[in-house]
Parts: structure tokens; sequence; C-alpha cells
């Protein structure tokens, strides 16, 4: 198939499209996550993971995930559909028992992403714990 989704696309796609997308199958959902990922800055050394299918559980129609070596934590950037209206940036636990949205978006900003991932690989490059980083993060975003 090979649809083509741009940023400013995917930035002014309501809820109920991702959900569209999500039902149209695997082709279209793929497109759309590689889409989501080129749009943002992966760190250096960090491994980033798109889902097409369940592989995390299917919730939202886009998820991928960021993670440093080591696997402490990772990073989930999760679309709007039927779990949320707004974007999320959420921060998983290496043993996944804590989870903490870090920043919601209306829209999808690949800079804010960006930033929000970077920040985090900086923290966690500098040695910095999990409970300072998600503080960190906390402060900048609002939440």
């Amino acid at each position: 198939m090979n649809t083509v989704f741009e940023t400013e696309s995917i930035s002014g796609m309501a809820p109920d499209e991702f959900e569209h997308i999500r039902e149209a199958g695997f082709e279209f959902r793929s497109d759309l996550t590689h889409a989501v990922m080129c749009g943002l800055t992966i760190p250096s050394g960090w491994q980033a993971s798109g889902e097409y299918r369940s592989e995390f559980g299917g919730w939202f129609p886009v998820q991928v995930r960021f993670s440093p070596q080591g696997g402490a934590f990772r990073i989930e950037v999760c679309s709007p559909g039927e779990i949320s209206q707004d974007w999320l940036i959420v921060v998983v636990s290496g043993n996944g028992q804590s989870v903490s949205v870090v920043r919601q978006l209306a829209q999808f900003d690949g800079d804010i992403i960006s930033h929000v991932i970077a920040l985090a690989a900086s923290l966690h490059g500098a040695g910095y714990s999990l409970c300072h980083i998600l503080a960190t993060l906390g402060m900048e975003g609002g939440l």
C-alpha cells in the first residue's frame, strides 16, 4: 500500500481519524507509525520500536517506544484515539510497574516530543535516577 502521511497532516488529525487508520489494517497503521517515527529524533544509543499490530497491548492507534541501552525505563509516545483525545508522552519504569504521563499535546509536535526524549536521554546519560528524570520532565511539561 504505501500511504504517505506528512507531519502537517498528522498534526491536524482528529482521534477518530487515528482509529479509522488502525481499523484500515496493518499497512495503513505501519505507514502512519513510520511517519510519526520519522518526525522524531532518536537519541544516540537509544532504540525505537513501533507497534504495528498489538505487540504493546494495542491500546493506541500509534504507539512508539524509545529506550536507552540497559532498559532502565522507556518513553512511549501514544497517539490520540479511543483511550485519549491527546497525544501522550508516557515514561514507564524498566519493570513496567511505574507509569507516568509527563506530557499531553493536543496536536502532534515532533519538536516538543523530541525535546522530551532528548532531555530524558541527557539526564539518564548524566546518571540521574528515574525519579529525578520524572521530576524534571514533569516540571518542564507542567503536569
